[in-house]
């Protein structure tokens, strides 16, 4: 901001103090503190401080004591950011304790613990917690909704900072919807802010940007709010995400003026650590030490303890890139211990990762793999406390580099291939692998109510006749889209502390012609860990740059109908060719990471030029631990040993589906008819005849039908529908299925409905388009419809990579059926099939029309309708 920009500012903050002082010394006491109280409500405190102590003072001098100190608490919160906080908040436990007033008086009690609540918020999240939770009593004692739905919220930050997402979650969108109901503009501002901060946090920046929009609109309404520090910092974090580094530093200038004008320190404070990243991001690295080191003057003085640990840790990287090592590790142990003694334990191991790079890179080696454990134990602590699959996903994905390191760091340096093969499975598929062994618990009638809710106000859309009334339904859509934060998990899902399965028994539960290949990209190069009944090994193999720009372009050529064997040669030297053990296993089992999610492994080229779909077997799975589970516990079976099929949509008639498909976004042209879906579906159905068998084709294929058709008793589920990938939103990648508006059936099978759908399937077939794309998620994997189908109980998911050709589809369906029907493994059925195509087709069965179709689970048994037990087969 400029020199003249901020007198201006200064100029109109001593206008409104003046004016504030003439009206104070005119007010009486109580409508003062009515006033102050209102610009407090709005969270306003800068504004209502000369209100309080000029309250304070008169109420004293009346000798009303009881509102003399509702004054004084209001002045303490008001003011506190020029204050000793750890001081303040003493004083206020003596007072709680031993003043008679808080003693009797509930509502003044209430509003103490509220001062306090924020006060030990920039402090500690454990007896902010406390606070919390004393103030909710009391409100709900009183009868107080506001209060009481306002407390639940700040009970929501506490646990974020304690490190339990899902609670925080839930309990913040839940303030956020009550905020609505109750028309409570400040909470409605403050809680918009707060989940735009989360969406800020994962990266989503446009959809941060959305909601700090709602907030500025509702602050806009309500003038008494006076300057909004949270959205403000919230759009200033965003901007500086989208690289939009100008207007990031001139909000940064603008929130930092506006905060000194008010002697607001901590909003100051905050404002100069995020202006110290855009410098950094700038390249001005003397203007990021002077806001980090102001920074840290500030936190140390008023003693923020977390904005302390906020500023060492970014003062750290500079020192790191400018060499200074010693330095760089001193303030990086000083931001460990300052995020510990604040409790936010979220981001602790995060802390604690920058610790042990640190130490790794002086060559301390021990010191840092002790330092990764560190941070492994409190994840573990925190995945446990988590009790939604999606939010240990969410999880795991933000702290994947914490393992891929130590993993890296373990294999280079101390040569333990037992201890790597650990650390990597602490992360690797974790949810899945937590469901083999925990199982899952049904789900919440709230969590099933939420998404018949946005069903049916899918289908009010298509409906809507004015642009009004489609704004209304939008509105609608989004409050019930936050209330899927606010659900309870299900019957609480915390797993038992997390224990590896040791490398030596993955190894005796494999077959003589497998072998597991477990990767890690990484820097400078990347890692395979090899896993077989002889040996387990990890083997250095291509950096992660080179190895993502080689799978691009292979990509690019499969997909648009190109047959480059060079660069699935490439591939296959910079992947495969170290390990010449790869040559003697003719199964495979593939444990990606990054884009290789992406890679059809048996497109790749070998030395004798071929494909290795000819010589080898492949399938995929989330981590060696997933797959030891699978092929060592004997599965529940279906009830019945039947095929439930889903084709022949005519969605070329269907201009109600195709609109609402626009309108929410699912895609931008019209969906096309798949007219060999209908024929795929009877084909396996004669392949696989039983009379048990349920076929939903043409007018009968629509989702509530699907819904209810005894999932839990399909041997086999295919679906020939279209389906929607969605990288940034993957919980609305969906499949498109024929919507019954009378039900409040809107047709879009989301994967965040499938995950609750309960399936006991040996199979489940998505002969559609990109349902094994979505969203790369770290050591979790990739979140695309394959992986929700398995989170829902799927033992063996066949999806598709790319977007494919109907009628090579269904060629491909009916050979894989055809080797099912022969009691061929799963696994080889769809790579007989395959190679089926290739020997039927020679040369013009290039890659685009059989690699696209790939295998997530072991698939080393049949599908057996007769017999209430599956034989297994290596």
């Amino acid at each position: 901001m400029s020199i003249g920009r901020a007198a201006v500012g200064f100029f109109f903050c001593g206008a409104v103090c003046i004016f504030a002082h003439a009206q104070t010394s005119v007010d009486g006491p109580d409508v003062l503190l009515k006033r102050a109280l209102r610009y407090g409500d709005l969270y306003n405190w800068a504004d209502a401080a000369s209100l309080f102590t000029r309250a304070e003072e008169l109420y004293t001098a009346r000798g009303d004591s009881r509102n003399a100190l509702y004054a004084h608490l209001g002045r303490l919160r008001s003011t506190m950011e020029q204050l000793s906080l750890p001081e303040v908040s003493e004083e206020l436990a003596i007072e709680l304790d031993k003043n008679p007033l808080l003693q009797s008086d509930n509502e003044l009690r209430l509003f103490c613990l509220v001062v306090r609540g924020d006060i030990d918020g920039e402090i500690d999240a454990v007896p902010m917690r406390r606070d919390w939770e004393a103030a909710l009593k009391i409100a709900q004692t009183l009868g107080d909704k506001k209060w009481e739905n306002r407390a639940s919220g700040e009970l929501g930050f506490s646990l974020f900072l304690e490190g339990d997402m899902a609670a925080a979650r839930q309990k913040v969108a839940g303030a956020f919807v009550g905020a609505t109901m109750l028309q409570d503009a400040g909470a409605q501002i403050r809680y918009l802010s707060a989940i735009g901060h989360a969406f800020v946090q994962m990266g989503s920046y446009d959809d941060a940007l959305g909601y700090f929009d709602k907030a500025l609109k509702i602050a806009a309404s309500n003038p008494d709010a006076g300057y909004p520090f949270l959205v403000n910092e919230g759009r200033l974090q965003a901007f500086r995400g989208m690289g939009k580094l100008d207007a990031a530093e001139q909000l940064a200038d603008e929130i930092i003026a506006q905060a000194r004008s008010r002697q607001k320190h901590v909003k100051e404070t905050q404002a100069l650590i995020t202006a110290g990243t855009v410098a950094v991001a700038k390249k001005d690295e003397a203007k990021a030490v002077e806001d980090f080191q102001s920074a840290i003057d500030l936190a140390q003085k008023g003693k923020f303890t977390r904005l302390l640990a906020d500023a060492q840790f970014y003062l750290e990287d500079i020192y790191r890139k400018k060499g200074d090592l010693p330095k760089a590790e001193s303030l990086a142990a000083a931001a460990a211990e300052s995020t510990q003694s604040s409790g936010e334990i979220y981001l602790l191991p995060l802390r604690l990762q920058a610790l042990a790079q640190l130490q790794a890179s002086q060559g301390k080696y021990l010191e840092a793999s002790a330092t990764y454990d560190r941070a492994s134990d409190i994840l573990d602590a925190m995945i446990g406390n988590i009790t939604s699959a999606q939010g240990k996903i969410g999880l795991i994905t933000a702290m994947s580099a914490v393992y891929a390191e130590h993993f890296g760091l373990v294999a280079d340096h101390l040569n333990d291939t037992p201890k790597a093969f650990s650390v990597l499975e602490h992360a690797r598929g974790r949810v899945t692998t937590e469901l083999l062994m925990s199982g899952k618990p049904p789900d919440s009638r709230a969590e099933l109510e939420i998404e018949r809710q946005i069903s049916r106000l899918n289908v009010e859309l298509i409906t809507a006749k004015s642009a009004e009334q489609v704004r209304q339904v939008r509105d609608k859509i989004f409050l019930a889209e936050q209330a899927r934060w606010l659900t309870p998990a299900s019957d609480p899902w915390k797993s038992r502390p997390w224990e590896s399965i040791p490398l030596e028994r993955v190894r005796e539960s494999l077959a003589a012609n497998e072998m597991i290949l477990e990767y890690v990209l990484a820097e400078p190069h990347s890692f395979c860990l090899a896993i077989s009944q002889d040996f387990a090994r990890v083997t250095s193999v291509g950096g992660r740059e080179s190895v993502e720009e080689l799978v691009a372009a292979y990509l690019k050529t499969l997909k648009t109908k190109g047959a480059s064997k060079a660069e699935g040669s490439q591939l296959y030297s910079a992947l495969l060719k170290e390990i010449p053990e790869v040559a003697k296993k003719e199964r495979l089992v593939i444990v990606p990471d990054g884009r290789l999610h992406l890679l059809p492994f048996d497109a790749l080229v070998d030395d004798s030029g071929s494909y290795l779909v000819y010589s080898h077997t492949i399938t995929y799975a989330p981590s060696s631990s997933a797959m030891y589970l699978v092929n060592s516990v004997t599965p529940r079976q279906p009830k019945q040993q039947s095929l439930l099929g889903v084709g022949g949509i005519p969605y070329d008639q269907t201009a109600d589906l195709n609109k609402l498909a626009k309108m929410r976004g699912y895609t931008n042209d019209a969906l096309a008819g798949l007219p060999a879906s209908k024929e795929e579906v009877l084909a396996a159905d004669a392949a696989l005849h039983n009379r048990s068998n349920t076929l939903l084709i043409g007018p009968s294929a629509t989702k509530s039908a699907f819904e209810h058709s005894n999932l839990d008793q399909r041997a086999i589920i295919h679906l020939a529908v279209h389906g929607v990938a969605n990288e940034k939103h993957p919980d609305r990648a969906a499949l498109i299925l024929l919507s019954d508006s009378p039900s409040g059936d809107d047709g879009i099978l989301e994967a965040s409905e499938i995950v609750h759908l309960h399936t006991n399937a040996d199979l489940v077939v998505l002969s559609s388009c990109d349902t094994a794309v979505g969203s790369l998620q770290g050591e979790e994997g990739v979140a695309n419809l394959s992986l929700a189908f398995m989170l829902a109980g799927a033992k063996n998911v066949v999806s598709t990579l790319w977007s494919i050709e109907d009628t090579s589809a269904l060629y491909l369906m009916k050979r894989f059926y055809a080797h099912l029907a022969e009691r061929s493994s799963v696994a080889y059925a769809l790579t007989g099939a395959k190679r089926d195509m290739l020997k039927t087709y020679g040369p013009r069965a290039i890659p685009y029309y059989w690699a696209s179709f790939r295998l997530d689970g072991v698939g080393n048994h049949p599908i057996n309708f007769n017999s209430t037990r599956l034989t297994t087969t290596k």
